[in-house]
């Protein structure tokens, strides 16, 4: 499905609200890193929680409309996230200084995070789901891990777990709400005595 260009607008205001404002006073960069950063999460956890939504709710007009953007919201998370980087890169001011952070857990924990996020922004297209056919859902994923990189890097940033857990409790609840069904769903099944003819 082709996704509307106002879609694509919409998601990148905030973006280019941001841009104008470092670009009018270039020292605004480290007060544009969390938000960005913050940004980037909330649209990776909205694409994450469509598929355990629709397990948990069933079919619904309003997550089928979500689901059908879901690779949108995906790159936006991704273009955020590089957006994030950007703004931190330019604060630093000094590659000497960038490399000697780049070894700290709480800022590797980042970079990880970015890297999967552009691997799977470049393969998020129906060319690149043929050409790796059952390794596509693999790479796909390894959002799991970025999540998890994401909330440590938030975490040891912040010094703090309060704004990590608000973002992140909703969809591991429920993750584990889908899980839940889906072993209650198979024990039926095994349950059910086979019909005879």
């Amino acid at each position: 499905m082709k996704i509307p260009q106002f879609f694509w607008l919409i998601l990148a205001l905030p973006g280019i609200a941001m841009l104008a404002g470092f670009v009018g006073d270039p020292v605004t960069a480290f007060d544009l890193i969390h938000p960005s950063g913050e940004f980037s999460v909330r649209l990776m956890i909205v694409a994450m929680m469509i598929s355990p939504l629709r397990a948990v709710l069933g079919r619904r007009g309003w997550l089928d409309w979500l689901l059908a953007r879901r690779r949108a919201l995906g790159v936006a998370a991704c273009g955020y996230g590089l957006l994030h980087l950007g703004f931190y890169l330019y604060d630093m001011g000094s590659w000497r200084q960038i490399v000697e952070e780049a070894v700290i857990f709480s800022i590797w924990t980042g970079y990880a995070a970015i890297l999967i996020f552009v691997a799977m922004a470049l393969t998020s297209n129906n060319a690149s789901q043929r050409a790796l056919r059952r390794n596509w859902k693999r790479l796909q994923r390894l959002v799991y891990l970025a999540a998890l990189l994401i909330a440590l890097h938030w975490v040891y940033v912040d010094g703090e777990w309060k704004a990590m857990a608000m973002h992140f409790v909703p969809l591991l609840l429920l993750e584990t709400a889908r899980l839940v069904l889906m072993f209650k769903r198979r024990s039926a099944r095994r349950d059910t005595p086979a019909t005879t003819h």
